[in-house]
């Protein structure tokens, strides 16, 4: 009986176990099935409008001088003086002597290519003279017989004569050789500019076409600027044979400051690497040397300058950030029911950092500003409110 007990019970307390349990379920109630909005994708926007815009192409160059010489010297000699402000660096004004070589072998040719323009010059009064006797006795002679006498063109020594006046020019231009030579043991500085290379210096003796230095103009600076075709096509530029010069601003980041120049002129070839045109702008007085106003900065020779030319004006056009315009000339517009759209555009002009629309947006229109990726037409964003 005890066996019985001890098997028994435990299978009703398993069977009623089983019963609860399937009382329970099926008196569950049903799961509420909730549907979930997939997040909002929190983009930022702003409207477009038209404007007028006028284009401003942004160029770069290096400032190099208009006018550079490479100074030699033109006589042989031994220099015995230099001016304090010959090195690199030195100012000097147009006349101002910069070196001088030893002249006293100079002046000496000097004085003997005097000497022999004096005896030219003797030598061309005697034979003067003694054409005019012959000249006196021809007519004495002619008095008596005039039938039996004539005339040559050797009469009255004219061949002599000729050849005493041709020594006399010789004589001349051997002083003004001489003279030159000279004046040119002074070595001026030809232009107000700058020393950039010193190649000469005291005692050195020197021969006709040794270099002696570097310098260069200041009364203003050019910078040679590539353009691309597309920017060319928006500029009013000069031609190589002329035209009317375009005022631009020349901006040096290391220097910190503005310079006014004007584009001159383009030259008359393409790069044939890079089939770019170059343009030249020039600046006036680079250094500020004529100014007035003292000049905290100077444009210097090798500064990299940014050059902004002023170009066409554009009429109604929308103005864009660069990277909102995608391939294909597509932008991401949000439409009134906050889904983006894309939307192909009309480019009139784009430069590194700005598009310029004139087709395919309308006024009022919200841009996408917020790079979104692998982006689908339609898709629901959230936009952030202007100025948030």
């Amino acid at each position: 009986m005890k066996l019985l007990v001890k098997i028994v019970m435990p299978v009703i307390v398993l069977f009623g176990a089983l019963a609860v349990a399937s009382f329970l379920m099926v008196s569950r109630p049903a799961a509420e099935q909730i549907t979930v909005e997939p997040p909002l994708l929190l983009v930022d926007s702003f409207e477009v409008y038209p404007a007028d815009v006028m284009v401003e192409v942004t160029t770069s160059g290096t400032v190099t001088p208009y006018t550079e010489t490479s100074l030699v010297s033109e006589v042989a000699g031994r220099i015995i003086r230099v001016a304090p402000g010959f090195k690199s660096g030195g100012y000097f004004s147009a006349g101002d002597i910069i070196l001088q070589i030893d002249p006293r072998n100079h002046d000496a040719e000097l004085r003997r290519a005097e000497a022999a323009l004096v005896r030219t010059r003797i030598k061309l009064s005697q034979e003067e003279s003694l054409a005019e006797h012959e000249r006196g006795d021809f007519e004495r002679l002619k008095s008596v017989d005039p039938n039996k006498l004539s005339t040559s063109d050797l009469s009255f020594r004219s061949a002599q004569i000729a050849q005493a006046m041709a020594d006399v020019v010789a004589a001349e231009a051997q002083v003004i050789k001489a003279q030159g030579d000279v004046d040119r043991t002074f070595i001026r500085m030809p232009y107000d500019g700058l020393i950039r290379e010193k190649h000469a210096g005291l005692g050195q003796y020197v021969n006709p076409g040794t270099p002696l230095g570097v310098l260069f103009a200041v009364d203003y600076a050019e910078v040679r600027l590539p353009l691309t075709p597309s920017q060319v096509r928006e500029l009013p530029l000069p031609t190589a044979t002329g035209g009317k010069p375009i005022p631009v601003e020349v901006r040096a980041v290391d220097a910190g400051r503005t310079w006014s120049g004007r584009l001159v002129r383009t030259e008359g070839t393409l790069d044939p690497n890079s089939r770019t045109l170059y343009a030249v702008a020039r600046v006036e007085d680079p250094y500020g040397i004529k100014s007035a106003i003292p000049v905290p900065k100077p444009l210097r020779i090798g500064t990299y300058v940014d050059v902004v030319i002023p170009g066409k004006r554009l009429e109604s056009v929308f103005a864009l950030e660069r990277h909102m315009v995608k391939p294909g000339n597509r932008v991401w517009v949000i439409d009134e029911d906050s889904r983006i759209q894309s939307r192909v555009v009309s480019i009139a002009y784009a430069d590194a950092q700005h598009a310029w629309i004139d087709g395919g947006l309308v006024p009022g229109e919200r841009i996408c500003i917020t790079p979104v990726d692998n982006p689908l037409p339609g898709t629901r964003v959230r936009v952030v409110a202007d100025g948030a």
